[in-house]
């Protein structure tokens, strides 16, 4: 069958340019939406990305605080351990310590020195005894601040005694001298220094031994 167009020219010339703009238009939007569409595809795969790798990461932190914390459980458990071995060594040192001390002193007590009381308090000891002269004291006082378990040893007082007769029947020289000593005791032989290795301390105060005696005088 053959179609004849009766419509005018015109006519068909307007429909055809509606037609192309229609098809402008609706090509338009598209680019538009493509435009508009490729950075929102480009952004969410580069937001994708950055969560898979803050994922990552939070993983890794999670992974060093376990180890950390392993880590500081070892720290606590070595701390622990040091000070357990540490009250073993002072129980070990508080168990001998008396018999070195009582050697110490027998070492450092001269001749024509003899010691009749020993008595301690709170670390603190009083030695009485009796000497030839002061001289003997004076030597005696020096021994023992060279000995590690006594430190600020300081003279209280001497007097002068006539004859007397020693327990053992030995018959002690005329005018021997009386003699009252202070000194700190160190059981475990630091001479009174901190066992941390701390500085020395002031003359005169805990942990430093007293300066040299000067001869004591005749009471």
């Amino acid at each position: 069958m053959i179609r004849i167009n009766l419509q005018p020219r015109k006519e068909t010339e307007r429909a055809i340019g509606q037609r192309q703009q229609r098809d402008l238009a609706l090509l338009g939007l598209a680019v538009v939406a493509l435009i508009m569409f490729v950075p929102w595809f480009i952004q969410g795969r580069r937001l994708a990305s950055l969560d898979h790798d803050i994922e990552q990461v939070k993983v890794e932190i999670a992974r060093y605080d376990q180890q950390v914390k392993e880590v500081r459980d070892l720290d606590t458990l070595k701390n622990e351990l040091k000070a357990k071995l540490q009250v073993i060594h002072d129980l070990n040192e508080k168990r001998v310590g008396p018999a070195r001390l009582l050697n110490s002193l027998s070492v450092s007590a001269p001749e024509n020195l003899w010691l009749v009381d020993f008595h301690e308090t709170n670390g603190e000891a009083t030695l009485t005894g009796m000497a030839l002269d002061n001289q003997t004291i004076a030597a005696f006082m020096r021994q023992l601040q060279t000995s590690p378990y006594f430190y600020n040893v300081d003279l209280v007082e001497t007097t002068q005694r006539g004859p007397s007769i020693r327990p053992g029947a030995r018959v002690l020289p005329e005018n021997f001298k009386r003699f009252i000593i202070k000194a700190r005791i160190d059981y475990f032989g630091h001479g009174g220094k901190p066992q941390d290795g701390a500085g020395p301390a002031k003359p005169g105060q805990p942990g430093q031994p007293a300066s040299a005696p000067a001869p004591p005088r005749a009471g």
